[in-house]
């Protein structure tokens, strides 16, 4: 008989393999974009949340306007089989790529739930009618003078349902109108990071016009520059709360982040009426129709 350990070696399972370091040349900028600007669980959780508050009945029909690759209107039919989402966007190339990767990695009961949309957000054509319209990432400050930012907000409006609710974002503070670059690295996953540039690039004070950026740096190589390019209007809270007065809204809160006592903010965002004169800050507006 033979001799020796009759003992089998286990052997571990091989790991996968590391994906190849992000570069200029391998990188997605939608796929960055996402990792580095964009927080659809968070947005929704507060979205959901309020217009429960405000209008006492479950939010189940969202349009995103300006809306990218649909981020958030794909969180939000996850949630419930009742709720459906319309995504308008202008660009082809953001469309093309959440058809893919957004709509595309959705469970199959929920992707007849989602439009994404080819369409400009002052003729959204048949996507009226619904409970809620995002508008998110500052992207309606490209309407950069008060008529034409008065007439998105009244196209709004008429696309609600009688007690429908726009939600939009804001931010402000003086370092808003400075010319400055801030940068964040970022986690792309399985050991991959990149480092997110916001470029503050030109602000001209005769008129608020702005001219920002998104750049993409890596751990070698030269960087993503101009992944994004914004031109737009930054707008101060009074202004904007006069522009939603007059369209047609009945009521807009001011939902600012409450300190953590370190000098950041604590994730919570209450409706206030004073605000502190702080370098930066970031908070949400909310308009009701009824």
């Amino acid at each position: 008989m033979p001799t020796g350990s009759t003992k089998q070696t286990r052997r571990s399972p091989s790991k996968p393999p590391r994906p190849p370091q992000l570069s200029a040349r391998n990188a997605d900028p939608f796929e960055l974009y996402t990792h580095a600007v964009q927080g659809p669980d968070h947005e929704i959780d507060f979205v959901t949340q309020q217009f429960k508050k405000l209008s006492g009945r479950p939010l189940r029909n969202l349009r995103e306007d300006f809306s990218g690759a649909g981020a958030s209107s794909a969180e939000f039919v996850k949630r419930n089989p009742a709720n459906h989402a319309h995504a308008l966007d202008i660009s082809a190339a953001a469309l093309a790529w959440g058809r893919k990767n957004t709509l595309g990695k959705l469970p199959p009961d929920a992707q007849p739930r989602l439009r994404l949309l080819q369409r400009n957000v002052l003729t959204p054509g048949d996507a009226t009618g619904v409970d809620a319209v995002l508008a998110m990432n500052f992207s309606y400050w490209i309407f950069d003078t008060r008529p034409a930012l008065l007439h998105y907000f009244r196209t709004v409006h008429a696309s609600l349902a009688p007690d429908g609710i726009l939600f939009t974002d804001v931010y402000g503070g003086y370092e808003s109108t400075k010319v400055m670059e801030e940068r964040r690295r970022i986690s792309a996953g399985r050991g991959r990071w990149f480092k997110y540039v916001w470029d503050q690039a030109d602000f001209d004070p005769m008129t608020n016009k702005a001219k920002c950026r998104i750049h993409f740096e890596f751990e070698k190589g030269p960087p993503l520059k101009d992944a994004f390019k914004y031109q737009w209007r930054v707008w101060s809270i009074p202004e904007l709360r006069e522009l939603l007065d007059e369209a047609g809204f009945k009521q807009s809160l001011v939902y600012l982040e409450g300190d953590d006592g370190k000098g950041g903010g604590d994730g919570i965002f209450k409706p206030r009426t004073k605000g502190d004169p702080d370098a930066c800050f970031i908070g949400y507006l909310v308009a009701t129709k009824k």
